[in-house]
């Protein structure tokens, strides 16, 4: 490897206010002021090594559309001497954060976001110095639950009960993978932990919280960090959440402590050392769309959608519609707002497609990858299922690959392609949840763009400098 390797890391608090928040983003979230989360950072990991550099801005966030991470790796860009595609912008998918404001109009909120944001990047990346590199893994069971079960009429149940995930035996990813950078004299730069679960034990009426990942990484960092920041990376989930889902915030809490020790142990046991390798690639490849559907269907799903609202004034408990099942004990406020995107994306395709309006048949998606010694980070802008990430370790020429989700970007749920024939919420109707906005992926991704993604990231990270 030419060149020394060195690294910087910084964190910035991202305390929010009212004021910044447009509650009219989040057809359900209703913050709770003043209730106890943990605590919302942002936070920057710098590494290079003489031409080779990259630099990653993890934020405690639900998700960052494509756009704003366009903006930010942009202004990153202009104040280092990074190119754009050597930034990776992630959120850690708290669901206990707001949503980020569309650029065209006022944005408080991401205004905030970028500054706190520019200040990491740009104090992790003067910070850099010699450093060693080590990781380590352990392996968690009763964290995590798969929340698709296949019905005998061949298609899919959404659960929230672990119970019921469990039972129905679909794959998790157990592994707690751990980094550790430290400095020369063997002082902690920076952590970084990989989890692959939804950070989703509250979601309705919620304070603002970084969840089960801020409580973890916080804790790491106060207990064998000396206080160096610890940043969270969102392992392939698309199809896993934490358990309990739908909990309470003492919940998230116990979960993100329990982690952080045995992250903890894993962290004290690293033995770190200059690497031998540390390179980077991206490219961007095209994933296929399903055609748009027929007005016919789409009018068939509008009536469908309007009766279901309609019909839970006089039974709340009614739970299917469109192949998308409310939880049973939700309010009928809860529900109605659930589902209306899905009726009012099938009257913005109607209307689209009868003003003749063309849809692409493919989807840009971004593929970065760091490979250091034999550890690959691939970072992806979507949301993959568990499948993508262990099919992607098993057949990756490196010891240990991990797929990194909501990455440059989110472009929501992907599956292989048997996931895709089972249909259900995050395969046909997830993307409604964006109403056909500028800039949002409009159309479901059809068979084969689960493979041609494995295939495409495999092959960056065969043809990466040894």
């Amino acid at each position: 490897m030419n060149g020394s390797f060195h690294a910087g890391a910084s964190a910035r608090d991202l305390t929010l206010s009212p004021e910044m928040i447009n509650p009219g983003l989040h057809s359900n979230m209703r913050v709770q002021w003043g209730a106890p989360g943990s605590r919302l950072q942002a936070k920057a990991l710098a590494l290079s090594s003489g031409s080779r550099r990259a630099l990653m801005v993890a934020l405690d966030l639900v998700f960052i559309p494509a756009e704003h991470c366009v903006e930010l790796r942009q202004a990153i860009s202009q104040h280092t001497a990074l190119r754009p595609e050597e930034i990776i912008i992630s959120a850690t998918h708290s669901h206990s954060t707001p949503f980020l404001e569309p650029l065209a109009g006022e944005h408080p909120l991401f205004d905030f976001i970028k500054s706190r944001s520019l200040e990491a990047a740009l104090t992790a990346w003067d910070a850099r110095r010699p450093a060693r590199f080590g990781q380590g893994i352990t392996y968690i069971a009763g964290a995590s639950f798969n929340t698709q079960v296949r019905l005998p009429n061949g298609g899919v149940k959404f659960t929230r009960d672990f119970r019921e995930g469990l039972a129905a035996g679909r794959p998790i990813d157990p592994r707690l993978n751990v980094i550790r950078i430290d400095d020369q004299n063997g002082k902690p730069i920076a952590g970084w932990i990989r989890f692959a679960a939804h950070p989703a034990c509250v979601i309705f009426n919620a304070p603002l919280s970084g969840e089960y990942p801020g409580y973890m990484t916080e804790r790491v960092s106060e207990t064998v960090a000396t206080g160096a920041p610890v940043l969270f990376g969102l392992g392939a989930c698309g199809d896993v959440n934490c358990i309990p889902m739908f909990g309470m915030e003492k919940d998230s809490k116990d979960l993100g402590l329990n982690l952080a020790n045995a992250a903890a142990q894993v962290f004290k046991g690293i033995q770190t050392a200059g690497p031998r390798r540390f390179v980077t690639g991206s490219r961007t490849i095209e994933l296929p769309l399903d055609p748009p559907p027929p007005v016919e269907l789409l009018e068939r799903e509008i009536a469908e959608v309007e009766a279901f609202i309609a019909a839970l004034d006089k039974d709340p408990s009614l739970e299917w519609v469109l192949g998308f099942n409310c939880k049973k004990d939700w309010s009928v406020e809860d529900k109605k707002g659930s589902v209306r995107p899905l009726a009012e994306w099938a009257q913005r395709m109607r209307e689209a497609i009868q003003a003749g309006r063309k849809f692409p048949a493919t989807w840009p998606s971004e593929v970065n990858v760091w490979v250091i010694d034999d550890l690959g980070l691939v970072f992806y802008s979507g949301e993959p299922f568990t499948e993508f990430g262990l099919t992607l370790a098993a057949r990756s020429p490196l010891r240990e690959t991990l797929l990194m989700a909501m990455s440059n970007g989110s472009d929501g749920y992907i599956g292989l392609d048997e996931s895709r024939r089972h249909g259900g919420y995050e395969m046909y109707t997830a993307q409604r949840y964006a109403k056909l906005a500028p800039g949002a992926r409009p159309l479901p991704y059809a068979l084969g763009a689960g493979e041609h993604l494995t295939q495409q990231a495999l092959d960056l990270i065969n043809k990466l400098p040894a």
